[in-house]
């Protein structure tokens, strides 16, 4: 399951969350994008939805904490959720919105926006580098 911390906001996603400790699912995995926005913003300031970690420390998951740009921290991550028994795992993945493109970067306005000829080209040169 890949969810971002926004998209938490939406109660099905702590009845699963529930659910699954419930059936104990250990065979789950979900990755939380923990990027801080949301379509409309930040996180804090639309619909609160931090402390991510103790949340689901609350409802019974095993937590494990990465950089979700990092693949080698990933990859260790989902095979460490492989051995977790009993329990369903969530993995954090601290994230930058729109990570190294100059003019996306932590900007609401491109969750869900359009590119230009122009911002286009910005963004391929950007992601060369």
């Amino acid at each position: 399951m890949l969810c971002g911390d926004g998209e938490i906001a939406e109660g099905q996603i702590w009845e699963a969350a529930l659910a699954a400790v419930n059936f104990k699912a250990d065979n789950l995995v979900a990755i939380v994008d923990h990027n801080r926005m949301q379509a409309n913003g930040r996180i804090e300031e639309r619909f609160n939805t931090l402390p991510l970690i103790p949340k689901w420390k609350g409802f019974g998951w095993n937590v494990i904490e990465i950089d979700g740009h990092n693949m080698e921290e990933i990859l260790t991550a989902l095979d460490e959720a492989d051995t977790v028994k009993g329990v369903p795992t969530v993995i954090v993945a601290n994230t930058v919105k729109g990570k190294g493109v100059s003019f996306a970067e932590n900007v609401a306005g491109y969750h869900n926006g359009t590119l230009t000829e122009e911002t286009y080209k910005q963004a391929l040169e950007d992601l060369s580098r």
